[in-house]
């Protein structure tokens, strides 16, 4: 049994896989938290994996709480994933192919191997990247924006009457308060930015796409976005289940 570890810059999403894949899931947000509590609340009635493999956008205090924690209660030093030039059936379209983004290079592996057709991958975290991958595994670049929450802190940071709303909103393109305006223009500017790449880039293969949104906004953003797409939350952790399963 493997331990699969997606970190991101907010959330740690991580999943016990098998040799039939991912059994389960859970995510725990981390962002101004005690990681290693948080470790060990997830992790400590856990049984000691073969091996833990780590996907780390996070940092490097991320990566040294994490092989800190696998080391003192398992004795384990985990494995991190890196870009590289091909795997799994996909070719890197960047020059330097280890600077591309690991989350979005192990998303892709996810996408290819359950999507035979040319694939948008749209990741919407604490920022949303966009990478387009053609049918025959090659890799053709990507695009990188601001998050929902990143586009609110710019417009509150320079704007000193505009505060944030007290509570959760939902996105409605006629808002009744200055919060909810601001959260709703953020949101519609994430969905109309990701509508219009997404046609660019089904006009650039001159195909149409499919599409697969992950990420924590994903929910939020699926709901408006003109065209289909398929919602998987768990892209990254497929993606590292079968890139651990062919090292």
């Amino acid at each position: 049994m493997r331990l699969l570890v997606d970190a991101g810059n907010s959330a740690v999403k991580w999943a016990l896989a098998g040799k039939d894949g991912i059994i389960s899931g859970h995510r725990f947000v981390h962002r101004d938290r005690d990681i290693a509590a948080q470790l060990t609340l997830s992790w400590g009635a856990l049984p000691r994996p073969a091996a833990v493999c780590i996907v780390n956008v996070a940092g490097e205090a991320m990566a040294r709480t994490l092989t800190t924690w696998t080391r003192q209660h398992w004795s384990l030093v985990p494995e991190y994933v890196s870009s590289g030039s091909t795997a799994c059936g996909i070719t890197n379209a960047y020059t330097v192919p280890e600077t591309l983004g690991v989350d979005r290079w192990v998303a892709l592996i996810g996408a290819r191997h359950q999507s035979g057709t040319a694939v948008c991958v749209v990741d919407c975290g604490t920022a949303v990247t966009l990478d387009l991958l053609a049918a025959n595994g090659q890799h053709q670049g990507g695009l990188i924006l601001p998050g929902i929450e990143m586009l609110k802190q710019v417009l509150l940071e320079d704007t000193a009457e505009v505060r944030p709303a007290a509570e959760l909103q939902i996105a409605t393109l006629l808002a009744s308060s200055t919060g909810a305006a601001v959260h709703s223009g953020a949101v519609y500017m994430a969905v109309a930015a990701i509508d219009r790449i997404i046609n660019d880039m089904a006009a650039t293969l001159e195909q149409d796409l499919e599409v697969l949104i992950t990420g924590g906004d994903a929910g939020t953003i699926l709901t408006l976005l003109a065209r289909p797409a398929h919602h998987d939350p768990e892209l990254v952790l497929k993606g590292l289940a079968i890139l651990a399963g062919e090292t």
